[in-house]
C-alpha cells in the first residue's frame, strides 16, 4: 500500500467516526406508525377499550425514524420528511363493555344513545402549547363487531369512529392529541398519538 493509499484510508477512517451521517456512523433506526389506546371509562360503572390509527396508511409505510448524536431525523423512501400531510384520518374503535383492567364482557352492549352522542376534539401539541387542528369532521359513527381473541374468537361489540382532519405544515415531530367528550360535554379521555 502507497503512502497516498494510506493516507487515503486513514481519512476515510476518521471521516465514519467523527463526521455525523458518514457511513458507519452509529444510528438507530424504527418504523414509526401513530396510534391511540387505552381503556376508559365512560360511566361509573361502563368501561371500554380504545383502538385508534392514524393514516392515511401509504404516508406511514416505511416512515422510520433515524436517531443519531445529532437529534432525530424522519425519513421514507423519497428522503427526508418534515411535514405531515395536509389531510389525515382517525379510524378509533371502541370496543366494550370491559372490565376496568381491558378483559372483555360478552354478552353486554354499550349504550346506543351514549355511544352515538360521543364528541370529540382533535389539537396538535408542541412542547407544551396545543392547538386546534384546522379543518375536522367526524363521520357518521357505525356500531360494530369485532373479534375477541381473549375468548376463543367470539364476537364483542363495539363502534367506530371515521374522522378527517385537515391541516398544512404541520412538523412530524408534533403529537396529535384526541380528547373524547361525554354526550354532556365532560371529558372522557385525553390520548396523545406521536411518532
Amino acid at each position: 500500500m502507497s503512502r497516498k493509499q494510506s493516507v487515503a484510508a486513514l481519512v476515510f477512517l476518521l471521516a465514519t467516526l467523527l463526521i455525523p451521517g458518514f457511513v458507519g456512523t452509529k444510528e438507530k433506526v424504527h418504523s414509526d406508525v401513530m396510534k391511540f389506546s387505552g381503556i376508559v371509562q365512560l360511566d361509573e360503572d361502563l368501561w371500554a377499550s380504545v383502538l385508534g390509527t392514524v393514516g392515511p396508511p401509504e404516508f406511514f409505510k416505511g416512515l422510520r425514524s433515524v436517531d443519531s448524536p445529532q437529534g432525530t431525523t424522519f425519513l421514507n423512501d423519497s428522503g427526508e420528511v418534515r411535514f405531515f400531510p395536509d389531510r389525515m384520518t382517525i379510524t378509533l374503535r371502541i370496543i366494550g363493555p370491559v372490565t376496568a383492567n381491558g378483559r372483555s364482557m360478552t354478552g353486554k352492549k354499550l349504550n346506543y344513545d351514549q355511544m352515538r352522542g360521543l364528541r370529540f376534539k382533535v389539537q396538535w401539541k408542541r412542547g407544551l402549547k396545543l392547538r386546534p387542528v384546522r379543518e375536522f369532521r367526524l363521520h357518521t359513527p357505525s356500531e360494530s363487531s369485532f373479534m375477541d381473541l381473549e375468548n376463543s374468537g367470539l364476537p364483542i361489540g363495539g363502534w367506530t369512529y371515521e374522522m378527517v382532519l385537515e391541516d398544512s405544515q404541520v412538523p412530524i415531530t408534533d403529537h396529535l392529541v384526541l380528547s373524547i367528550l361525554s354526550p354532556e360535554n365532560k371529558l372522557i379521555a385525553r390520548m396523545s398519538a406521536y411518532l
